[in-house]
């Protein structure tokens, strides 16, 4: 089993809702550490508290798999959009899969990502559920080959977030509707 966020559990509909709907908005904290020079992030700079905003997955999840490899197979363009350095472009955060002590995972949203020594540096944006190797706020180092999923905002239009797109794509179409109407940027179908 894997523990992915923004996230599920057996009481899917709200809860799902409101855990996006978070973690998103959590995004627009980060705005002023969007670009990759080497400034350092304050801990404190990155939102609100993330406890709770799990969605839990098998690994016979085919959906969430193959959300997990699109984000792996198009990890260039975020790359290209990190060194662009354009100020329309903001809210940089990958994710990673860490383990836990049930030999599953926990995958945690890295945000304020800037590169390093040609891996990925940023700041644990989740609270540990299950995962002991990391807590909120921790600054990590992330190799390419780690990441499970990558997103930033363009104008206020997700961009990647393969692994928030499969969780919403489980929404219904009124669920869909309200979420992105609370959440004050576009996740395009």
């Amino acid at each position: 089993n894997s523990t992915f966020r923004p996230s599920q559990r057996p009481s899917f509909t709200k809860i799902i809702m409101n855990q996006i709907k978070l973690f998103l908005l959590s995004l627009f904290f980060l705005s002023c550490n969007n670009n990759q020079s080497t400034q350092k992030l304050r801990s404190e700079k990155i939102g609100i508290d993330t406890s709770n905003n799990t969605y839990t997955v098998t690994a016979e999840d085919s959906s969430m798999n193959d959300a997990i490899s699109k984000a792996k197979r198009t990890i260039g363009e975020f790359d290209e959009a990190l060194k662009s350095n354009n100020p329309l472009y903001t809210n940089f955060s990958i994710k990673k899969r860490y383990t836990t002590a049930d030999g599953g995972g926990e995958h945690m949203w890295i945000a304020g990502i800037i590169f390093f020594k040609g891996n990925y540096q940023g700041i644990v944006n989740n609270d540990a559920e299950r995962t002991t190797e990391v807590k909120y706020g921790d600054t990590v180092i992330v190799q390419k080959d780690e990441i499970t999923d990558w997103m930033y905002l363009v104008n206020n239009v997700l961009k990647g977030g393969y692994t928030i797109r499969e969780v919403r794509n489980k929404m219904t179409k009124e669920e869909r509707n309200k979420i992105d109407n609370d959440l004050g940027f576009k996740i395009e179908d």
